[in-house]
């Protein structure tokens, strides 16, 4: 086991490295980082067109190329924080322990099932026989024990495992977990990026750069910024048959246009999106037949956002954040940045999931803003500075300069602040900022989210907090808790609604728009997003704008 020195050390490396792909959406234009589940946009935008779907075997060989809308900083689970494009390279390499199906329920996965206690104090996790790293080793009890363990030391994910007071091997295929408290909806957070389960001995102190899964496919070359190539793994525990294909090119190409002039010119099979105007472009495209294109129906993507640090002035007075929602025009950021494609957000929740509920947050309103504006001037000392910070990209910049102008025609004096994204991100996670332009909650499950809004991941202006906006509410807290400790469905629903509520009252948040993920590919690949779990069940199509790829042939 790591020593607590080394684990405090690499934790804190890894939150910083963790919200780099999550800030890498604050440039809006492409990606995110990390409710139920929501339809995010107008009527027909993300309706799936012309998939090329068989449920006949596949035909075994071949390679593709992958267009990735960003480079990632790493593949190990408890150090790196895996955005969409991380995500999917990740779906190669390994596997997660539970999984959603298409209704967005835990399914075992991974593992064989997941045996809770009566008062759900404890959960046994039974893993499949027979399963074997990249490298043959044996995936058995005391590997998986110790990977959760690894992922309850590290700062990136210890939060997420404060209700679990053990974890150890207690048998060759089992690993049996202890709770402080009841955990009712545990394997849900199974099926995210804490569900993984890399060779503990390569989390130990293997070749960062080469990671060891149980995945369909295995690492063969990285050169960042560049190209990451993987080649099928022979001994998938799904079956001889999978994965079809023989590898898999995956390239972060960070500039949407680049991107997709490399699809358009061939050099590119797949490629993930999330830009207006590409994905009404390729809809017209898929309904004449030229290519297929996935458009998120069932899972969750981001919202677009202006996180505010209520930890620090201005934003540590409620009626000066109310101000800035009531002065934001969102639609005009809509129309302008994503070619009116997206659906103006009032929360994590759009208002098809089942955890969206009508809540107070305030339409735009300038005048009352100004009214705002001047009784925070009025009670100060006289003034209400802003300033917006975001990561340095021309979409990014056009956004803050809409938003600009929105704000100062209501009497607030604004300066907006391009850095790179290192620097960028450091500023967030240790809470030096006022205002940062954000893309975040896109998690199926809103358990997948709930650190981000506990008071508990509350820390001060200068020491590393994973509520980033800093907003202590203890009726959040007390909402999460309960959601996680319920055996009642609606009730669990009920909470997560009221964690809504609580958040437009606080509003941490100034909402912007739904985001969208999407995936365009050549109509000779099969069964993109067509694939059913073990236990029979249709999985999601996209989680966090990511896919399995062990399902995918290509069609001659």
């Amino acid at each position: 086991m790591r020593s607590s020195v080394r684990g405090a050390l690499r934790g804190t490396v890894a939150v910083v490295a963790a919200v780099g792909l999550l800030a890498s959406c604050a440039s809006v234009e492409d990606e995110d980082a990390t409710n139920g589940p929501t339809t995010t946009a107008p009527d027909g935008l993300r309706e799936n067109v012309n998939l090329t779907e068989s449920d006949g075997e596949g035909v075994r060989g071949g390679r593709i190329t992958y267009g990735l809308g960003a480079e990632t900083d790493g593949w190990d689970p408890t150090t790196n924080r895996w955005a969409s494009s991380g995500q999917q390279v990740a779906r190669a390499l390994f596997d997660t322990l539970a999984a959603y199906d298409v209704d967005l329920e835990w399914r075992p996965n991974l593992a064989e099932d997941f045996i809770p206690s009566d008062d759900y104090m404890q959960w046994v996790i039974t893993l499949r026989p027979d399963v074997e790293f990249h490298n043959g080793k044996p995936l058995d009890g005391e590997a998986v024990a110790t990977v959760l363990n690894y992922l309850k030391e590290a700062t990136l994910t210890q939060q997420t495992f404060a209700p679990v007071s053990s974890i150890v091997a207690t048998g060759p295929l089992e690993v049996t977990l202890d709770m402080e408290e009841p955990w009712v909806n545990f394997p849900f957070a199974m099926s995210t990026q804490i569900g993984v389960v890399p060779d503990p001995d390569w989390l130990e102190g293997g070749d960062a750069d080469r990671p060891i899964g149980t995945g369909p496919f295995q690492m063969v070359e990285w050169r960042r910024d560049s190209v990451l190539r993987v080649a099928r793994n022979d001994n998938y525990w799904r079956g001889e048959q999978y994965p079809y294909l023989e590898e898999v090119e995956f390239r972060p190409l960070p500039d949407a246009s680049t991107r997709a002039s490399g699809f358009d010119s061939g050099q590119l099979d797949i490629m993930f999106m999330s830009t207006g105007s590409q994905i009404s472009r390729y809809r017209e495209q898929a309904n004449e037949g030229i290519v297929q294109l996935v458009n998120d129906p069932a899972g969750e993507t981001a919202e677009v956002m202006v996180m505010l640090n209520g930890g620090a002035e201005p934003f540590d007075n409620p009626l000066a954040r109310r101000a800035l929602a009531l002065a934001t025009d969102q639609q005009s950021v809509i129309d302008v940045i994503a070619d009116g494609q997206y659906a103006p957000a009032v929360g994590p929740f759009s208002p098809s999931s089942p955890w969206h509920t009508p809540t107070d947050y305030p339409d735009t309103d300038a005048e009352a803003a100004a009214q705002l504006v001047q009784q925070v001037r009025d009670e100060g000392d006289g003034t209400f500075e802003v300033r917006l910070t975001t990561v340095s990209e021309p979409t990014a910049s056009r956004t803050a300069e809409i938003l600009t102008q929105q704000w100062q025609n209501v009497g607030i004096d604004v300066s907006i602040d391009q850095i790179e994204q290192a620097e960028f991100i450091g500023n967030v996670v240790f809470g030096n900022y006022q205002a940062v332009l954000w893309s975040q909650f896109d998690s199926p499950h809103p358990l997948g989210d709930s650190i981000w809004w506990h008071p508990e991941a509350v820390a001060p202006v200068g020491d590393i907090g994973l509520n980033f906006a800093r907003n202590e509410n203890p009726a959040i807290g007390a909402a999460l808790d309960a959601a996680r400790q319920t055996t009642d469905r609606a009730e669990e629903r009920e909470l997560y609604q009221e964690v809504q509520r609580l958040l437009a009252e606080d509003i941490p948040y100034v909402w912007l728009y739904h985001s969208q993920y999407s995936v365009v590919a050549k109509p000779e690949l099969v069964n993109i997003v067509n694939y059913q779990l073990p236990g029979g069940e249709k999985g999601i199509e996209l989680q966090s704008g990511a896919h399995p790829m062990w399902q995918i042939w290509i069609q001659n």
